[in-house]
């Protein structure tokens, strides 16, 4: 490439100091307009001071930058006030106490100032990925909120203050209302708030359009996602810490007609530190864990789609074999829990610490027991058999309707079946589903359809359950409705299961690639009783209904 000539140098100077002089002109005029004084950073030193009070990867995404601070009182350049992006980072200096005066300046300018960041010291402050919400603020809050309509109530006064209020109230009516899932989805003339509540969404919130503008720039920044790509759908997470302990937030952002759909999914500590007892196993199945919980090795997988409780079973399942002589090393994504007495790490695949590659390291740290948060490929699932092979127990998750199916998933693999039969102790397949509210639910006989229901359910009942004995004089539970069940006749969630218990009969079956048909009647055989199954003796229990069951497990 040839050497730009002196004239032609000349030439170029002279077109960029005329493209400089339309700009700046561009952003007196501007300013004029909207009546925000204007400046011209461009031959001015910048105070590095003053330019530190927001990092460069921020400010270059909100478009301003700090030029002058004097004590709480801040003068910041910016590009255009009404940017959704300045407006955010404006509200978030204001929420903590300090006075910003607006100047309009150039991006020619901004550039300028921006250049000033590499004469300071390269650290920088972490502005996003957390959430704090006091302990005081989180225990007045939770005190105001026991019930859906108490969160309305309270999300009128406080809608039309700022995005980060309105961030915070949401999370913590989440935590108040034990909420897995909050609902953001805009809609042609506002927007709805959804709280996903035992399994079940629940409308508790409206927002109009520009606070769900802000909220969803705070939601994007924090979760660490592109503010400026709207048009495909992104993932990413933040952690909220409230009352000293952390807690794990997924985001999913999705593009559609009417504006980005978010929904986080809240990882509260609490509602999966549940011990083994009150998991909902009933005393044959409870019985059948703690005796599989004592072997020394072998692969026990859990089944079942997204939100059925797969994560809090395994934990319970480490809790109770936690102890000082036993080694126990975990692989998650993310931890969703932290257990004293036990070596937890989480994948980075930016790092290349996968499923697979973590497995690996872990099975060098000499563990007794290890969890793999779920099984995704082959070579995550051929370890972890390997590893149920030579003296370690081995717990993790698997997507598969029932119990028997997980064996022809791992098939699906390419993996060998001389390897699954001998390596699995148990397959367990869940669902939760609701349970009455105990406050306000009756009991009634069954109908007469109702009982050929349960007769059907119960006709090839394993022999290890004792066979319920049924009439029209059976009672069974029906929901109402009260405040405390927010009107729904439900509170509270528990757990279906259907284990098989891989014995020698199911290895030699198992070995010769087998059919569902073959799986299902080898599970029977082997005293499994179906989700179904479970679920209607929950029903005889008391603790569910007969259409709870049903929308899980099928007419």
């Amino acid at each position: 490439m040839r050497e730009h000539t002196f004239e032609e140098k000349k030439e170029q100077a002279k077109f960029e100091e005329l493209r400089k002089k339309e700009e700046e002109e561009a952003a007196q005029r501007f300013s004029e307009k909207i009546g925000i004084p204007y400046v011209d950073l461009s031959s001015q030193t910048i105070n590095a001071d003053s330019l530190s009070t927001v990092d460069e990867e921020t400010a270059r995404r909100a478009h301003l930058a700090v030029i002058q601070k004097f004590g709480p009182n801040l003068k910041i350049a910016v590009k255009n006030p009404k940017d959704p992006q300045t407006m955010l980072m404006i509200e978030n200096l204001k929420n903590k106490g300090l006075i910003v005066d607006l100047f309009l300046a150039s991006g020619r300018s901004l550039d300028h100032a921006w250049g000033f960041y590499a004469l300071l010291p390269k650290e920088k402050e972490d502005v996003s990925g957390t959430i704090e919400i006091t302990p005081e603020n989180l225990e007045k809050l939770q005190q105001e909120i026991h019930y859906v309509d108490d969160f309305k109530d309270v999300f009128l006064r406080a809608v039309l203050k700022n995005a980060t209020a309105v961030i915070e109230l949401i999370i913590a009516g989440s935590l108040a209302l034990d909420s897995s899932d909050v609902h953001i989805e805009p809609r042609e003339d506002s927007v709805t708030v959804r709280f996903r509540i035992d399994g079940v969404l629940q409308e508790v919130a409206t927002l109009d359009k520009k606070m769900y503008a802000l909220l969803n720039s705070r939601i994007k920044v924090l979760s660490r996602l592109k503010l400026n790509v709207t048009n495909a759908p992104q993932d990413g997470r933040f952690s909220i810490t409230a009352s000293d302990k952390s807690i794990e937030v997924r985001t999913s952002v999705l593009p559609g007609p009417n504006g980005e759909s978010l929904v986080m999914r809240i990882l509260n500590p609490k509602t999966i530190s549940i011990p083994l007892e009150d998991l909902g196993l009933l005393p044959h199945d409870l019985e059948l864990v703690a005796k599989e919980l004592k072997r020394p090795n072998g692969l026990i997988l859990v089944t079942g789609p997204t939100g059925s409780g797969k994560t809090t079973t395994l934990y319970a399942f480490l809790k109770k074999i936690n102890s000082p002589a036993v080694k126990i090393i975990t692989i998650e994504d993310p931890i969703e829990y932290h257990v004293d007495g036990i070596s937890q790490s989480q994948t980075n695949t930016e790092a290349g610490y996968t499923f697979s590659s973590g497995l690996r390291s872990i099975l060098r740290q000499d563990p007794d027991v290890i969890l793999v948060g779920e099984i995704r490929d082959m070579e995550t699932a051929d370890i972890a058999l390997h590893a149920a092979l030579t003296g370690h127990l081995v717990f993790s998750t698997l997507h598969t309707n029932d119990a028997p199916s997980a064996i022809l998933r791992l098939i699906d693999m390419d993996l060998s079946p001389n390897i699954i039969a001998p390596a699995i102790n148990m397959l367990i397949a869940q669902r939760l589903v609701r349970k009455v509210c105990a406050h306000c639910s009756t009991k009634s006989p069954v109908t007469k359809e109702e009982l050929q229901k349960l007769k059907t359910a119960f006709a090839d009942l394993s022999l290890r359950v004792a066979a319920p004995a049924l009439d029209e004089y059976t009672m069974v539970s029906r929901p109402s409705a009260c405040k405390l069940c927010n009107n729904t006749g439900y509170k509270g969630r528990v757990g279906l299961y259907e284990m098989f218990a891989v014995g020698k009969d199911a290895e030699e079956v198992i070995i010769v690639k087998p059919t569902q048909s073959q799986l299902w009647e080898l599970a029977r055989k082997s005293g499994m009783i179906s989700i179904k199954q479970d679920g209607f003796l929950k029903v005889l229990a008391g603790l569910t209904t007969i259409e709870e069951i049903e929308s899980v497990a099928g007419q």
